[in-house]
């Protein structure tokens, strides 16, 4: 990506620039070559002072373009990736902006020498990706484009951020499902769905997943059907596969939550159904953590009970505070290997 845009961006500081409103404006060039006018497309340009080859095209201008293609390619694929992420249907500008930041680095770097505005250079390769995979209006201009988001971003700082009780889960349910109205009157709701609908899938799946845990009516297996159907249609209707975008772990434990509805299940039972959304050796992984981590707990609450036992005992025995605490350094080192807590 970087090497493509370098040399994108050394080919548009060799361009040639429109000529001053002065006197003399016509270019100094040698006999023989040819000079395209000013308002000629820029794949019909060269150096003035380059040897031409009849009207095939010269070997730069082949590479230019080449080069421009490979980096609104590769900027369209990392705006993909961005764009299927929950964060993205929150704050849309401000992770383009950080997309463009962490792309075009190695251009803004070599900018100042070239004298070429390579962040400007950047959005506009971006924008025409995003215009591009999302067939967007031509009224939609590449300056409306980041004015909408940039209303966007700062409509979820003021209805989610700035509201302190979205701290609570259903706090900031209400607070999103109120910015996701105002977002739609910002972009229109056509827009909305282009731009984030798979964004939004994914940032109320988990919210999809306890509506169907609270829901009195429905058993386990119509909980864990209903889920999978959800699943399915975010596929359909986004042509995405949802463990692309949402790790496959974090779909197997939302299976897990439903299936367990109706009461806890065996170590098989709960290893089967983490394989098949995470596969077998995630799945493996997952419950031997989890086994570490319990284990680790009931270690570290019989060493508080011991603890707590050993120092009623010391206060029993007349010892101060101080004493106590003098006692309880060594006591504790004891403590923590046999607890194995170190």
């Amino acid at each position: 990506m970087g090497i493509a845009l370098v040399g994108l961006v050394a080919w548009r500081a060799l361009a040639p620039r429109a000529a001053p409103a002065a006197e003399d404006t016509a270019p100094i060039v040698a006999p023989g070559v040819s000079v395209p006018p000013p308002d000629a497309p820029w794949h019909a340009r060269s150096d003035p002072g380059a040897p031409q080859s009849g009207s095939a095209p010269e070997a730069s201008q082949l590479k230019a373009q080449f080069l421009m293609a490979k980096a609104r390619q590769t900027l369209g694929q990392a705006y993909e990736r961005s764009a299927s992420h929950g964060d993205f249907a929150l704050a849309p500008g401000r992770i383009l902006k950080s997309l463009l930041e962490r792309r075009c680095g190695l251009v803004q770097r070599h900018a100042q020498a070239l004298a070429v505005d390579a962040a400007g250079l950047c959005r506009e390769l971006l924008f025409a990706a995003v215009k591009e995979r999302l067939a967007l209006s031509s009224n939609v201009s590449e300056a409306r484009f980041w004015e909408l988001l940039t209303q966007v971003d700062e409509a979820y700082e003021r209805l989610v951020v700035a509201d302190p009780s979205t701290a609570r889960d259903e706090a900031f349910r209400a607070a999103f499902e109120r910015f996701r109205e105002a977002r739609r009157g910002i972009v229109g709701a056509d827009l909305d769905r282009r731009l984030f609908g798979l964004a939004d899938e994914v940032l109320r799946l988990p919210f999809q997943v306890e509506d169907l845990l609270h829901d009195p009516k429905t058993s386990a297996e119509q909980k864990l059907a209903a889920y999978e159907e959800t699943l399915q249609r975010i596929e359909r209707e986004s042509g995405v596969r949802l463990a692309s975008v949402v790790e496959p772990l974090e779909l197997a434990k939302h299976a897990l939550r439903l299936q367990e509805a109706a009461g806890p299940l065996g170590p098989e039972q709960r290893q089967a159904v983490l394989a098949r959304y995470a596969g077998p050796e995630t799945a493996e992984r997952y419950l031997a953590n989890q086994q570490e981590q319990q284990d680790r707990s009931e270690r570290l609450h019989a060493f508080n009970q011991e603890r707590d036992a050993l120092l009623e005992q010391l206060a029993r025995a007349g010892l101060g505070p101080e004493q106590r605490r003098q006692r309880m350094a060594e006591i504790d080192q004891q403590l923590f290997e046999k607890y194995r807590l170190q």
